[in-house]
């Protein structure tokens, strides 16, 4: 206000939020992150799933071309304790995400110079779904199923 008591053009005395105005903004914030956390939790243990799967299949695959390729077996083993794949090929250890569960086949997997390999089937779980897989023991391909 001037000394005359008249405002000055373009203040007004209500400018900004009320209380009201930003209780309704804060629920409508917390309703909208209550709606999407449980969509993006299960996005994510999906994802984890997913990308388990892409690293078993990728230590498999390397696992039968370094069997193929060396003319020596290859043996693939699971630590748990570690949560890594580890091939007998010298590779480096690949880990999984912490969100999936991997079943592996007890004695290992392995692969040999003939194409063919043994061990068995497994399977990756998370998000309350699982992935089986299986390595056929005439090709040593490894095939996944839901």
């Amino acid at each position: 206000m001037s000394a005359t008591g008249e405002r000055p053009r373009g203040l007004r005395r209500d400018a900004g939020f009320t209380l009201i105005e930003l209780l309704v903004a804060l629920a409508i914030a917390a309703l909208l992150t209550g709606i999407a956390f449980p969509a993006l939790q299960h996005q994510l243990q999906q994802s984890a799933r997913t990308e388990a799967r892409m690293t078993v299949a990728l230590v498999l695959t390397e696992a039968r071309a370094d069997a193929i390729a060396g003319a020596a077996p290859v043996r693939v083993s699971w630590s748990a304790a570690r949560r890594t794949l580890q091939s007998s090929s010298g590779r480096p250890a690949r880990t999984l995400p912490a969100a999936a569960k991997l079943e592996w086949p007890a004695g290992g997997l392995a692969f040999f110079p003939d194409g063919t390999a043994i061990g068995g089937d497994g399977a990756i779980q998370s998000a309350g779904r699982a992935d089986h897989f299986a390595v056929d023991p005439a090709t040593s391909r490894l095939v996944f199923s839901p």
